[in-house]
């Protein structure tokens, strides 16, 4: 139960990384920072 607890953390971890790297990349939001 502790690894799938873990895994669970780290894919939310990533799923941010995720969405804050696409927001930065986004040319349409620089003006939003």
């Amino acid at each position: 139960m502790a690894a799938a607890r873990t895994n669970a953390q780290i894919a939310g971890a990533l799923a941010t990384l995720a969405n804050i790297v696409a927001r930065d990349n986004d040319p349409a939001r620089d003006g939003e920072k």
